[in-house]
């Protein structure tokens, strides 16, 4: 143990007015005015230290655009719309610096070599829309889907033929599976307008006989009758 050495000094006025005292402290000065602690952080000490996970502005960026492209099924976007998605999981976002990063992430950008840190995430496709470059997106363009066709598609695959497999004569299905299933976000009508749509009933050769539950909700059910292939 180790011991600190300092002095504080107190400069205060007493008051006495009839039979009560009063003490008002006017100053206190430390001496020395910082006092260091005895323990400093070795290197080995620096490592151990929990690390907090800090996104920069090109990381939130991409993350974006991929979000955006997977759920629209459309690989063409703005910098305001990004900068929009992006406010709602980063409100302190500024609308310039976001602008100049995005400019910064495409190549062919007239302004793009003006900017640090330049990346090759988009290409710019002009009047101020962008499209994400294939390696950063890993998906092919003839695999992008509308959020509508990807939840026909998944329910057709994972609900529809492994029910009609297995010789069953009705099935439910509750909207929010399917949202949570396909990762979307805030997609819960398109799900509902999909699992009650004409194409999905004439594609799967179903017929959907009762919808339960709240109108366009997670807890929405559809139930069909199969008719057999």
């Amino acid at each position: 143990m180790e011991e600190l050495n300092f002095s504080i000094t107190i400069s205060l006025t007493l008051t006495l007015k009839e039979d009560k005292a009063s003490i008002n402290i006017k100053n206190v000065d430390l001496i020395p005015a910082v006092v260091p602690l005895p323990y400093r952080l070795n290197s080995r000490d620096r490592k151990d230290l929990p690390k907090t996970e800090k996104k920069t502005i090109h990381d939130i960026i991409l993350q974006t655009a991929k979000r955006y492209v997977v759920d629209s099924g459309q690989n063409k976007f703005t910098g305001a719309k990004l900068f929009h998605l992006s406010l709602l999981n980063h409100p302190g976002l500024k609308r310039n610096s976001f602008a100049a990063q995005v400019i910064s992430a495409a190549p062919n950008h007239p302004s793009h070599r003006h900017y640090p840190n330049r990346k090759d995430y988009f290409t710019y496709l002009g009047k101020g829309y962008y499209k994400m470059n294939q390696k950063y997106l890993k998906i092919a363009e003839d695999q992008i889907l509308r959020p509508s066709d990807r939840v026909r598609d998944h329910v057709k695959r994972n609900y529809i033929d492994p029910a009609k497999k297995d010789g069953k004569k009705t099935l439910s299905i509750r909207a929010g599976d399917i949202h949570k299933e396909l990762g979307l976000s805030r997609r819960i009508p398109v799900v509902c307008s999909a699992l009650r749509s004409r194409k999905l009933s004439k594609n799967c050769d179903i017929e959907l006989t009762y919808i339960g539950g709240p109108n366009n909700s997670a807890n929405t059910t559809y139930t069909y009758r199969l008719n057999k292939d």
